[in-house]
This record gives C-alpha cells, structure tokens and sequence, in this order.
C-alpha cells in the first residue's frame, strides 16, 4: 500500500514538474528529429508574417514559402496560415515569450526548439491543424491554428 501511494506521488510530481518547465524555461530542447535543420541564426526574413515569395508561380503553387510563427504564453502570431498547393513551405518557430512546440501532424512537422525549422512541400489540399507540441502550462490546450492549402 505505501509503494502504491509512493508511487502515485512520484508520477504527481514528475508531472507538476513538467508542465512548470514548459512555459517557464527558455532552455533550449534539442529534440529536433522531425525539424529538418536548425537556424540558430535569427527570426527570418518574414518576422512574424506568412508573406512569402511564390518565385513566378503563385497560381499554379509550387513556389517557395518562408514563415515564421511566434509563439508566446498561450498563442501563436498567426492562428491561421495560407499557402497553395504545391508550395514548398518552411516555418520557423520564434518562441517570444517561454518555452513551446510548433506541430502540424498532417505533415509530420514538429519543431521543438527555438528557432528551429521545418520544411515540407503543401500537397495536401484543405484546412489542417496545427498546436503546440510542447505542454507549456494551463493555456496549453488553447495553443492551435490552421495551415489552408489553396
């Protein structure tokens, strides 16, 4: 019976101490296995905007897309982000303010490091969501958007 409670502790604590980390730190987690490569150089060129050059082909899609989504406690910049079919899309993520994830589980992106990146092509038409991938707190749950593939 003691091990049990022990135990049931134990799991409490590891899971208190999880959730504090997550906005709180602005350490760095170097899980990046989904992410592509990493700029540790800055914010990118768009700053926070899902403008993006579609290089003479933005009707038929296939040009390129730079974004860089802000995240800070509770939100991201942009609750919602538009690209056409066929654009090659890179976002990187810009926590602002602690500690969180970029996911998007339709394209099998999950940025878990600050000013980490994630390219991928857009060829998936419709509205696909997209949250923190990163338990950052109370507000957690409302961190998500929508990627729309025109």
């Amino acid at each position: 019976m003691k091990i049990k409670k022990l135990f049931m502790i134990a799991a409490l604590a590891v899971t208190v101490m999880g959730a504090a980390a997550g906005c709180g730190s602005s350490s760095k987690n170097n899980n990046n296995a989904n992410t592509g490569a990493t700029n540790n150089a800055g914010t990118g060129t768009n700053a926070g905007t899902n403008a993006g050059s579609n290089a003479g082909n933005a009707a038929a899609g296939g040009g390129a897309k730079a974004i860089t989504v802000k995240a800070k406690n509770f939100e991201f910049d942009q609750p919602e982000i538009r690209v056409k079919q066929g654009d090659k899309v890179t976002i990187t993520l810009n926590n602002a303010e602690g500690f969180h994830g970029f996911a998007i589980p339709d394209y099998n992106v999950d940025i878990k490091e600050n000013n980490g990146t994630a390219t991928f092509t857009a060829d998936k038409a419709g509205e696909h969501e997209f949250h923190c991938s990163v338990v950052c707190g109370a507000g957690h749950s409302k961190m998500v958007g929508k990627l729309v593939v025109e």
